[in-house]
């Protein structure tokens, strides 16, 4: 009886993330699908066949999964264009993968196992890739074969684990704990257990301190971009209307700015570090001076920073405090490496050097992932230089946060000696 129910019990959740995972591709591409149907039968070109928007709608698709596009030579409007290769992913369509990954696992809670329904949801999301990517696919425009096999099934599955695994909602007091979150947790223990005093002391505080100084830009740029959009909307709402788009056309150009959106508020925290962006092979925007040439025609670009020395003195400043603040604000969790460390200059330049690690390597990733190719030629390189990025954080980060250590992670005075030992 035990194993029959155990069996019913895992077919279950097999059904059930698979079923998720099945409603999970049906909307966007469903969404998708209707404003490319719906931007074709109002524009209404006898020369382009219906199937020709259902074609786009399932590149967007596997684009809003970081799968490249290959495009091959063509003319276009009269005007030659060489192949190329389109790989910039909206983080906006990411961001909402990863929170109906996490809607998924928490269907999932309530199973002793949750393998079966990761399984489930999986197979079902990568079967779906692979139908679409012949539909996806014609001589002038494909999907990497490679990426669209691997990382739309990547990516949903990672985020259903990993909210399976590390959700906030798994610490409610539940009748049982999935056996895959309690074997985790015990590994994670016996790791924590064996590991090297020194990166067990550090690692911690380290992460949440670097953790938050990418954040914190992050949260002034979003900050920023929102004003400058405000102050600046002449020009956004000129570029919109030299545009001449339809009513459906503008709301299309509306959700596809709005899915770029996260990837232009990160473009912005790499302004505030000084590090910049491009917008184009040879172009910069920076605090320190704007160099832009012919630039894709989307109105929310009106909102771009212009930068000169003046502005650089002052933007500098914001990294350096958040550095200052975070390493401050973290001396509550920095009890164990008070206690490991003697001296107050090797306990400070650890961390100091450990927080501007962290923040470099996350802002180095993010970089990465936000940035790409929007067309040819020199539209090739877009987005932000992760190493150049790395380099500019870790130098800002790093000197402050070692200063601000030597209060957050002061060592504990150390014990008196017993008289046994004096003797």
């Amino acid at each position: 009886m035990a194993e029959s129910a155990s069996g019913g019990t895992r077919r279950l959740s097999l059904l059930v993330g698979a079923l998720n995972a099945l409603f999970v591709v049906f909307v966007p591409v469903a969404a998708l699908v209707f404003v490319t149907s719906a931007v074709w039968l109002i524009e209404n070109d006898p020369t382009l066949p219906w199937l020709t928007s259902l074609r786009t709608a399932l590149d967007f698709w596997f684009v809003g999964h970081g799968v490249a596009l290959d495009v091959s030579a063509q003319t276009l409007v009269g005007i030659a264009s060489p192949a190329f290769s389109f790989s910039f992913a909206p983080i906006g369509m990411l961001l909402v993968v990863v929170m109906f990954g996490r809607r998924t696992a928490k269907k999932l809670r309530g199973s002793n196992e949750l393998w079966p329904g990761w399984l489930g949801a999986t197979l079902v999301y990568g079967t779906a890739s692979i139908i679409m990517l012949p539909l996806a696919s014609s001589p002038a425009v494909a999907p990497n074969a490679n990426e669209a096999v691997l990382f739309p099934v990547a990516l949903f599955g990672i985020s259903t684990i990993g909210f399976g695994l590390f959700g906030s909602w798994l610490d409610s007091k539940l009748e049982t704990q999935p056996s895959e979150r309690l074997a985790l947790l015990d590994w994670l223990a016996a790791r924590r257990e064996r590991a090297n005093w020194f990166f067990a002391s550090i690692s911690a505080p380290a992460f949440k301190a670097g953790t938050a100084v990418v954040v914190g830009l992050i949260g002034i740029s979003a900050v920023m971009l929102a004003a400058s959009l405000t102050l600046n909307w002449i020009s956004v709402t000129r570029l919109f209307e030299g545009l001449q788009v339809s009513f459906i056309g503008g709301i299309a150009l509306t959700i596809a700015q709005l899915l770029i959106l996260p990837n232009l508020v990160f473009y912005g925290a790499s302004w505030l570090t000084g590090a910049g962006f491009a917008i184009g092979a040879g172009s910069s925007i920076s605090p320190l001076g704007t160099q832009v040439g012919p630039i894709p025609a989307l109105p929310i670009l009106g909102g771009l920073p212009i930068g000169n020395n003046i502005t650089a003195l002052a933007v500098i400043v914001i990294p350096v405090a958040l550095a200052l603040f975070a390493t401050v604000m973290i001396k509550n969790h920095t009890k164990e490496l008070r206690f490991h460390f003697a001296s107050p200059i090797s306990a400070a330049f650890s961390l100091g050097v450990g927080v501007g690690f962290v923040a470099a390597v996350e802002a180095a990733l993010l970089a990465l992932l936000t940035s790409g190719s929007l067309g040819p030629d020199r539209l090739q390189e877009v987005g932000v230089n992760p190493l150049m990025l790395a380099a500019v954080v870790f130098i800002e980060v790093a000197p402050v946060s070692v200063l601000a250590a030597f209060y957050s992670a002061r060592p504990d005075k150390a014990a008196p000696i017993p008289d046994y030992l004096k003797r």
